[in-house]
């Protein structure tokens, strides 16, 4: 991007190719139409109008040579126009020859008093004011509010130009940003530092563009004061009194933004990114909770689970990585993910999420449709994106339901939780009255013990073995599958609570989480 677009008139063409030439030696670029405007009377082309604008619009500043010659240029005030209408810094230069600076400015008010009352722009150039005197005067008014550098034959050329450059180094729009910035930030320290001090995404924006533009030092108030509203949001996050209506409100506001958490959203390359939980080897109990009444009156031991060590991603799959399967032609249509399945399976239409939002899990998806997706990730996400560790033979698919049990427990027969015993505020089910998912992982403080969050409230998550004959992991048959953790309409969510669907069933209160290890059914 040039630094810098030159406005002048043809007659000083001299003088400005030698401040073009000066400024280049400078380390600046700038951009001027050496051509310039043509003499009266010759009809300009509508290409050099375009050209004119795409330089005025691609250049970080704007200079204005004014002279007795410019400042009745008809297309030096269409240029200049231009410049205020989008905003371009302007740096004016007084352009006096051999005759001083008074004498040029009393030069400059003849001028402009000379220009017929009627004249108008020409046809080629476009300006919200036609009429050139009035033009000429408006811009003359804001150019007048602004210091200017003089070029005259009796300062020395390098002096002036010295004075040029400075003004050019020395940002004004990132001055007044950045005393704008000190103020917002001494006001949020006088505050206590509340967040209610703190600037949205859409006000930093500006600002981070101007500091990757200047990289200027910053003290450390600013930089805490600056720091991307994401950070905040998840900073908020952390406090365990946060209540669950604003948990829900920050995913809400996380999404408008840009949900920037590893694990959440999609890689560069548009598979999902996500972020691996290690669960040790170990074994498992599973029982099934025996009811009357919904109380758990008793427990039917269901067998003893080995479990060899594996990787459990620490979110559930939310809805626009479960989306880059459906929109790519090589996913969600492509028959050869679906081989294994039950063949009417295909055929299902996949249902519309009810709660759309890119960071919530994604809900109403069938079993077959998970596994599905887990088949096409296998095969799609390069390894350097599974765990560290991982066997040649291993498998992105679905985890049996003793391997989510113990990556939720850690193995403890005794935790109803994954963080032990009940606590309302750290899960997403019915007591919370958010009444409906919300983002993944807005209770980090409820996390499992190997780090897996929501493995507790927010949705129920499909299992790759059957309910009835857990022992069975095959991806054919019709029987009843096993979901586990309780779910945002569930008025409790113990780690040890079977569900069970068939495979061809959804629902809003539904999702799945997907895992790394060796393979339990054969393809």
């Amino acid at each position: 991007m040039p630094d810098v677009f030159i406005s002048y008139s043809r007659r000083n063409l001299e003088f400005v190719q030698q401040l073009v030439d000066a400024l280049k030696m400078r380390g600046k670029d700038p951009w001027f139409d050496q051509l310039k405007e043509p003499l009266s009377g010759i009809v300009v082309g509508a290409p050099w109008w375009k050209e004119i604008q795409h330089g005025i619009e691609n250049s970080d500043n704007f200079i204005f040579v004014i002279s007795p010659n410019s400042i009745s240029s008809p297309y030096c005030h269409a240029e200049i126009n231009y410049a205020r209408e989008h905003g371009k810094r302007l740096l004016p230069v007084l352009y006096c020859g051999w005759i001083g600076e008074g004498e040029t400015r009393r030069a400059i008010d003849a001028v402009i008093e000379a220009i017929p009352d009627d004249e108008e722009l020409p046809g080629s150039v476009t300006s919200r004011i036609l009429n050139l005197k009035k033009l000429v005067r408006e811009n003359w008014l804001a150019i007048s509010e602004i210091q200017y550098v003089i070029f005259s034959s009796s300062i020395a050329f390098e002096q002036s130009l010295e004075q040029l450059i400075q003004a050019l180094d020395l940002d004004l729009a990132w001055v007044r940003m950045h005393s704008q910035i000190v103020q917002a930030a001494k006001l949020w320290e006088a505050s206590g530092f509340d967040d209610d001090f703190l600037w949205r995404a859409n006000r930093l924006k500006p600002v981070y563009e101007m500091i990757e533009r200047r990289s200027p030092e910053l003290d450390t108030l600013v930089q805490e004061f600056i720091k991307p509203e994401q950070d905040q949001l998840l900073r908020e996050l952390e406090n365990p009194k946060t209540s669950h209506l604003r948990r829900r409100e920050i995913g809400e506001r996380l999404e408008v933004i840009g949900d920037t958490r590893s694990g959440v959203g999609l890689r560069s390359d548009g598979l999902p990114d996500i972020v691996w939980c290690s669960v040790p080897r170990g074994e498992i109990a599973l029982e099934e909770p025996i009811r009357e009444r919904g109380a758990i009156v008793g427990k039917e031991d269901l067998g003893i689970f080995p479990v060899e060590q594996f990787h459990i991603a620490k979110y559930p799959i939310t809805y626009i990585q479960f989306q880059a399967f459906l929109n790519t032609p090589e996913g969600f249509e492509n028959r050869v993910w679906w081989q294994d399945l039950d063949g009417e399976c295909h055929e299902q239409v996949m249902k519309e999420q009810h709660f759309k939002f890119n960071n919530h899990p994604r809900e109403t998806v069938t079993w077959y449709q998970a596994v599905a997706f887990c088949n096409w990730l296998n095969a799609k996400l390069p390894r350097d994106a599974w765990p560290s560790g991982t066997e040649a033979n291993w498998l992105i698919r679905l985890p049996a339901e003793w391997e989510w049990q113990l990556a939720a427990t850690g193995g403890d027969l005794n935790r109803l939780y994954p963080w032990g015993r009940r606590d309302d505020s750290r899960m997403n089910c019915q007591v919370s009255g958010i009444g409906r998912t919300t983002a993944v992982g807005m209770y980090p403080h409820g996390g499992s013990p190997v780090g897996a969050l929501d493995m507790a409230g927010n949705v129920r998550e499909w299992c790759l073995n059957e309910y009835k004959n857990p022992k069975n992991v095959s991806l054919c048959g019709k029987e009843q599958r096993v979901l586990r953790s309780g779910s945002w309409i569930d008025p409790i969510a113990i780690c040890t609570d079977r569900y069970q669907l068939a495979p061809t069933s959804r629902g809003y209160a539904g999702g799945f989480r997907v895992c790394v290890g060796a393979a339990l059914f054969s393809r």
